[in-house]
């Protein structure tokens, strides 16, 4: 059985190189910031985002310093690198001193799966499993500084105490990640906690009838690589509030309202001007839906393809 302690032995000796247990390619793809001991030259490295070097305050000083050292000495050695938007090609040239040439965009999508339901393929059922008994305002991902979700709360709070006949709940689904802490004693302090909930991670299954089934979607992260919920947001065909930040201009592009990161006024105003008006609401429904369109796993998968034919052809 392989441990952990042996892996990262095995990484830090960089020996013995993959071909020499019997995997051979004409190149190495690397999905995820890492690539193993290899004898093969011809590497592809995909890089996601690097918000452990743009935001270190929100990761473990450890996890930064390892990230850092590994990712930079990787971008180094790969022939091409992938990444995930042109904000993150951006970072990484401007970061490691990448050659432009060497950094390829290739857009991520959502999966399929999330898209709009017609009324009748609506379950009510998945909202009482998680306590969602009224309208709701949606956000989704990981509970961890980066994602904001403080500063979506204040806005709600905002809301509310400006508004007595603001009857919505706020409803945020993801894993409980790092430095939570500040999230949840937000919602703690809020004088509206109860409508405030946290279901945690739920099935895709669930996920899409709990897209279908918001009135809106507000994703204030500070720093995103791409940003899949808020696409598989669009791809139900819910009006976007997002942050105007990093990859997220390039997702949501004019499809959506994007909006300050740590500006909650703004946020809140922006909440209630689509609540409040239907004609704007469905046209940003459309337009979600439409700009979801421009994203699919086959382009993702045929610009990847592409990219190895001009490598090894």
């Amino acid at each position: 059985k392989t441990t952990q302690k042996k892996l990262n032995l095995w990484n830090r000796l960089r020996f013995p190189p993959i071909e020499l247990m019997g995997f051979k390619a004409d190149l190495l793809h690397c999905p995820d910031y890492l690539i193993p001991p290899t004898l093969n030259k011809i590497i592809i490295l995909t890089i996601h985002d690097l918000a452990f070097i743009r935001f270190p305050q929100f990761n473990f000083d450890w996890f930064t310093k390892k990230y850092t050292k590994e990712v930079r000495r990787n971008a180094k050695l790969a022939k091409i690198i992938i990444a995930d938007s042109k904000s993150t090609k951006d970072d990484i040239i401007k970061f490691f001193k990448i050659d432009p040439a060497k950094v390829k965009v290739v857009y991520l999508a959502s999966d399929s799966r999330f898209k709009k339901l017609a009324n009748q393929e609506k379950d009510k059922e998945v909202l009482k499993k998680y306590g969602i008994d009224k309208k709701y305002i949606l956000s989704a991902g990981t509970i961890e500084p980066r994602k904001n979700y403080p500063t979506l709360i204040k806005a709600f709070n905002y809301i509310k105490h400006n508004n007595n006949d603001f009857n919505y709940r706020l409803v945020i689904v993801g894993r409980t990640g790092w430095k939570s802490e500040a999230t949840y004693r937000e919602r703690e302090l809020s004088p509206y906690k109860d409508d405030i909930l946290f279901i945690g991670r739920v099935s895709d299954k669930d996920l899409v009838q709990i897209y279908n089934q918001a009135e809106i979607f507000v994703y204030p992260s500070f720093f995103e690589g791409f940003g899949l919920p808020p696409l598989e947001a669009m791809s139900c065909g819910l009006p976007v509030i997002a942050s105007d930040s990093s990859s997220l201009k390039e997702v949501v592009g004019d499809a959506g309202i994007l909006v300050p990161s740590e500006d909650y006024r703004e946020i809140s105003k922006q909440i209630s001007y689509i609540l409040k008006n239907e004609k704007i609401k469905k046209k940003l429904k459309e337009k979600s839906l439409k700009q979801a369109q421009k994203f699919s796993w086959e382009k993702t998968a045929r610009k990847t393809l592409n990219i190895y034919n001009e490598i090894i052809l």
